[in-house]
């Protein structure tokens, strides 16, 4: 096949729904100190001043200034709104979802605007598809799914004290005082456990993992239905996109897809990772990575940076040149080495060449500004 045809050919795999990444904005701070995006094959200026953050979303840019304020660039139409006039704090963005703090006022990112969900909030997390978050009379935990606000569990004890743990699509929360543990999944909450001291749960994209301390087995539970992992209780887990690593009580990471658990380890990882749908672990010196085929080292050396993005895995090799795996397959971008770093917005790849200019990798092209 084509060199540039296979490229284009193993970029659709890597990022499947590419027609849907297809409008997100690569967003940049220039030489000259002016907000910059790179969106339908040119670069825009958006802002004349340097933001302190930005985050970029389908079709649109979230950005924050020096004074605190947000302000929300939407390629349609090339126009910029202002979201927040005052201080936004602990902003939080995920996906396409974004939710922040106004003292002790909760808002989300709605149409381009703030939207106030809740006052007196006192804690709140965010994932793709919901946010969490305590109320203000700290008595309830909430979800915020698809615009409704859903009470997920009354609280009985101190807000800080309150363990939840939340994926993509999925929380989970653990009653102490009654000794269950809920849990919320498209639109609804149901009952988990209605029996469990300890409370052991790991949430991803529609899957959660528990341990059962009454039959001593380690669950998970999918669309499809629920599966056994193990009967010792896990040492750690993480869930990503339909995949979860654990270490069990052998000490060993194992790994599941939806179909049989494999053992990728025979000793306790240095550590290991899971995101989207990428498992990473690091095992004597080398970083490892799961593939269709099986395990295969990154590189010869741990990269110094890599980034997952669905299925597939960018990172800089010891020369600090840009490679990625996806589908098992190996590819290089661009042709340059001495790279000091690297960001990914959706199907596109921004780098900064070491002869000066922003380069963008997009549809298995250079752009260069």
């Amino acid at each position: 096949m084509n060199p540039i045809f296979r490229c284009l050919f193993l970029l659709t795999l890597w990022w499947p729904g590419s027609a849907c990444l297809a409008q997100v904005m690569v967003p940049f701070v220039s030489d000259a100190d002016r907000f910059m995006v790179f969106a339908e094959k040119r670069f825009l200026e958006i802002d004349d001043l340097p933001p302190s953050r930005y985050w970029s979303l389908n079709g649109a840019v979230l950005y924050q200034g020096a004074d605190g304020g947000l302000a929300y660039f939407e390629l349609e139409g090339r126009r910029t709104r202002v979201v927040e006039r005052g201080r936004a704090n602990e902003v939080r963005v995920s996906g396409d979802r974004a939710a922040w703090m106004v003292h002790d006022t909760l808002k989300v990112l709605r149409s381009g605007a703030g939207v106030v969900v809740a006052t007196g909030v006192e804690r709140f997390a965010v994932s793709d598809s919901l946010v969490a978050f305590i109320d203000g009379a700290g008595t309830a935990l909430n979800v915020l799914w698809r615009g409704q606000r859903i009470p997920m569990a009354d609280i009985h004890e101190k807000s800080d004290d309150v363990l939840w743990a939340q994926g993509a699509n999925t929380v989970t929360y653990h009653d102490r005082s009654r000794s269950t543990i809920l849990a919320f999944q498209h639109g609804e909450v149901h009952m988990l456990m209605d029996s469990a001291d300890i409370g052991v749960s790991y949430c991803g994209r529609d899957i959660i993992a528990y341990w059962d301390d009454i039959r001593d087995e380690f669950i998970v539970g999918w669309k499809e239905g629920r599966k056994r992992l193990s009967g010792l209780r896990p040492i750690n887990a993480k869930a990503g996109d339909g995949v979860l690593a654990f270490v069990d009580g052998t000490l060993k990471l194992k790994y599941w897809d939806g179909t049989e658990v494999v053992t990728l380890t025979d000793s306790m990882p240095s550590d290991y990772w899971v995101e989207d749908r990428v498992v990473l672990y690091l095992e004597a010196g080398r970083l490892k990575m799961m593939a269709p085929g099986g395990p295969i080292d990154v590189d010869e050396v741990v990269p110094e940076q890599w980034h997952v993005q669905g299925d597939g895995l960018v990172y800089l090799n010891a020369n600090r040149e840009l490679w990625g795996i996806f589908s098992g397959e190996r590819m290089r971008f661009g042709k340059e080495a001495a790279i000091d770093g690297f960001e990914v917005f959706g199907d596109a790849v921004l780098y900064r060449s070491p002869k000066g200019p922003v380069t963008v990798i997009k549809d298995g092209r250079s752009f260069v500004f």
